[in-house]
């Protein structure tokens, strides 16, 4: 038990709010029923990691081929209304705003339960689509938390994703310990709506670039006839290593590009980025040329693939590619 807090307490000095008790956030983690919208490769690992720390789930997914995995662990609903209907607390992980839009303020959306669950909402969407929806939501008494995180789906199903959260500071604390079940450290950025999606977008932006760069570094030293995995292995001893290029780094030397995130969802996401500075009059020369790379390669055939196989398009616009 000893252990336990300790593990928690680095989080609660992170979101800089009261610590609870761990009796209290144990009877509070179990007695909530959790509902979870969105079974992709994120949400489903959400799912599992819910299940493992031994929550009452309902789980909805709009393919429901997807959610009879979970039919013997979760209830499967057949609405996001009755999944807001079952729940305290649910969580919103879908692919972008038409999606988002459709499971919270649509016909048989969560708006339309007549319970008041808190929602957060996990999708990658931009800070004024994530505003829309928490208006719209709590003009119908449901508060809405922005809940972007950080970790790909071996992250989620660990509970070492990094939730970033924005909205009613109250609705945060009533949720907080479902949240750590999820996330190794939790951030609340404030009550401002949008704000965590702002965040979100600048961190998904640096790792765009970052595997530009690692992928352009591959092409180069293959261009000039080396072993790529030479230069991997040096990148990895240096000051510039990053976790990127530590674990995506030999699997994109290999040609391995099974997704952890597809490269058309980051595709998405710099599109996103591109539009929220423009409404801000910001300029971000990098990733506008980031976009049409990315755009290029998903084009060009590699949008089921990793974002990291932005590398094979590089190989094969540069009659590199075996």
């Amino acid at each position: 038990m000893e252990d336990i807090c300790k593990f928690l307490q680095p989080s609660f000095k992170a979101v800089g709010v009261a610590k609870y008790s761990l009796l209290s956030l144990h009877n509070r983690r179990k007695d909530m029923k959790i509902g979870l919208i969105g079974l992709g490769l994120m949400g489903s690992a959400m799912a599992r990691r819910l299940i493992s720390q031994a929550h009452e789930l309902t789980v909805y997914n709009r393919d429901s081929s997807k959610a009879r995995q979970f039919s013997d662990k979760a209830f499967v609903a057949s609405s996001p209304m009755e999944v807001a209907s079952r729940s305290d607390f649910v969580i919103t992980v879908v692919t972008d705003f038409s999606a988002a839009s459709q499971v919270m303020v649509g016909d048989n959306g969560i708006i339309q339960s007549s319970s008041k669950p808190v929602v957060a909402d996990a999708s990658t969407i931009a800070p004024s689509q994530s505003e829309y929806l928490a208006l719209n939501l709590r003009k119908n008494g449901i508060e809405m938390l922005g809940m972007p995180v950080m970790g790909g789906p071996a992250a989620a199903e660990a509970g070492e994703l990094i939730p970033m959260v924005a909205g009613s500071r109250q609705a945060f604390e009533q949720v907080q310990s479902v949240i750590q079940d999820l996330g190794k450290q939790v951030f609340y950025i404030g009550e401002k709506d949008g704000t965590a999606n702002a965040i979100k977008l600048a961190l998904n932006l640096n790792i765009a670039l970052i595997a530009t760069a690692v992928s352009e570094g591959i092409t180069l030293v293959r261009g000039c006839g080396i072993d790529p995995s030479k230069f991997v292995q040096i990148l990895n001893s240096t000051y510039f290593r990053t976790g990127l290029s530590e674990k995506k780094g030999p699997k994109m030397v290999q040609d391995d590009f099974a997704p952890s995130f597809h490269l058309k969802n980051m595709l998405k996401d710099l599109e996103l980025v591109t539009s929220t500075a423009q409404a801000a009059g910001i300029s971000l020369p990098s990733t506008a040329i980031a976009q049409q790379i990315f755009r290029a390669a998903n084009n060009s055939g590699y949008s089921e693939m990793d974002y990291t196989s932005i590398c094979a398009f590089l190989a094969q616009i540069n009659g590199l590619k075996k």
